[in-house]
């Protein structure tokens, strides 16, 4: 008798669990709904078997700073064959210096030091300056170890240059209206609003992700 009632749990926790996995494998999302595909595709960085996901933020936005350590979860466990870019966005000349900040900081290969010590930096101590400033950008960037003239040097480099005038196209050609938002190998646009929260846009991504891959067989 205990014994067949153990089974019989058993059996239902099986069929439970594979409810559970089946009615996850259908979850499928409505362009024009929780995503929405942009008119002419951006350029993606190009790996073999990979997918793009870029994220746009800016700095100065404190809905980008919190959606950050969502982001870094989700890198954690991200697919495999998911290849993530940052992008600053610019949507404004005032979004400018931050992203020069980034591009800077990549140039000096300390963008993974300098770029979440400048969201703490903005939203935690509240030095708002630093999204606008770019004599503040330089004493901060001094404060994380930077020669301040490696700093100039850099700041005013044609390749940083370069980066941020392909940021204010590439915003542009998003369609972008706000930040947080992420692109989908540069076709579709999805963010925390539109996907209904932040950690449903990353099963968003990840349901387009699929959708590109099995596209490209």
């Amino acid at each position: 008798m205990g014994t067949k009632w153990m089974i019989g749990v058993i059996a239902a926790v099986v069929a439970l669990v594979n409810l559970t996995i089946a009615s996850a494998e259908s979850v499928s999302y409505m362009e024009g709904v929780e995503y929405t595909r942009i008119n002419k595709p951006l350029r993606t960085v190009q790996q073999p078997g990979k997918i793009e996901v870029r994220e746009y933020f800016w700095h100065g936005c404190p809905h980008c700073f919190s959606l950050e350590p969502y982001v870094q979860r989700w890198l954690a466990t991200k697919p495999k064959n998911v290849n993530f870019q940052m992008q600053p966005a610019i949507l404004g000349e005032s979004w400018k210096p931050a992203a020069q900040a980034f591009y800077t900081a990549a140039q000096l290969g300390l963008l993974d030091k300098i770029h979440p010590r400048l969201f703490e930096a903005i939203h935690l101590e509240k030095r708002s300056g630093l999204v606008k400033n770019e004599f503040a950008l330089k004493l901060f960037f001094e404060e994380q170890g930077v020669n301040p003239e490696q700093f100039d040097k850099t700041w005013n480099s044609f390749g940083v240059s370069s980066k941020v005038n392909q940021a204010i196209r590439m915003t542009r050609q998003a369609g972008l209206n706000g930040v947080p938002a992420m692109v989908v190998n540069g076709k579709y646009l999805t963010d925390p609003g539109t996907a209904g929260g932040r950690e449903e846009m990353f099963r968003v991504i990840e349901f387009l992700v699929a959708k590109e891959m099995a596209a490209a067989q």
